[in-house]
């Protein structure tokens, strides 16, 4: 967007802002801003560089893209498997005022949290869906190309093991991790090289 840096709060010599100007340029603000503005070259002039420096955006907002190959798929699977141990038996953890039962979508929604907090520390590793029940969790990661994928998901099914039986106890459902995908490498880092 130029060499100028966008600041909203940046105020023009009328005392009208240049945030003001954006609300009015996208959003087509109060009458008595559209008075201002048609009277106003200082408001004029900045509304006519923002709608220059935003045309680009505009045009690209304007490009239909096609979804990642497999996002639908991704999708329906994490639904299927928040909803597809609906009927299936929850999960009970003894405590001292009694049992505690948890659902086995809550057992998936709990690893996939987990799942998350792990990958943190692998980076160039991404969750691409978690599906399961109260008995086994499985949960498939995209490793980005040239790491070394079989280590790595040995590696992070040990720490969400680790992590979900620290939350359920003997109550956790046993966890697979498998690799689904391979990540082209990282555009940036293969110019830096």
């Amino acid at each position: 967007m130029g060499d100028r840096s966008f600041d909203p709060g940046r105020a023009l010599p009328c005392g009208r802002t240049v945030g003001e100007l954006l609300g009015f340029h996208s959003d087509g603000e109060p009458a008595e801003l559209a008075e201002h503005v048609a009277g106003c070259p200082h408001c004029r002039r900045e509304l006519a560089v923002l709608d220059a420096e935003w045309a680009p955006v505009r045009r690209a907002a304007r490009v239909p893209v096609e979804p990642p190959h497999g996002l639908v798929e991704r999708a329906l699977l994490t639904v299927r498997g928040v909803r597809g141990a609906s009927g299936a038996s929850p999960a009970e953890i003894e405590q001292d005022r009694g049992r505690l039962r948890v659902s086995p979508q809550t057992v998936v929604l709990l690893t996939r949290r987990l799942a998350g907090e792990v990958l943190t520390g692998h980076p160039g590793v991404h969750l691409r869906g978690c599906t399961g029940d109260v008995d086994e969790v499985r949960v498939d990661l995209a490793v980005r190309y040239p790491l070394p994928a079989p280590r790595l998901a040995e590696a992070v099914r040990r720490e969400l093991d680790d992590a979900v039986r620290a939350a359920l106890g003997p109550a956790a459902p046993s966890v697979r991790v498998r690799v689904s995908d391979v990540a082209p490498p990282d555009a940036q880092r293969r110019h830096n090289e």
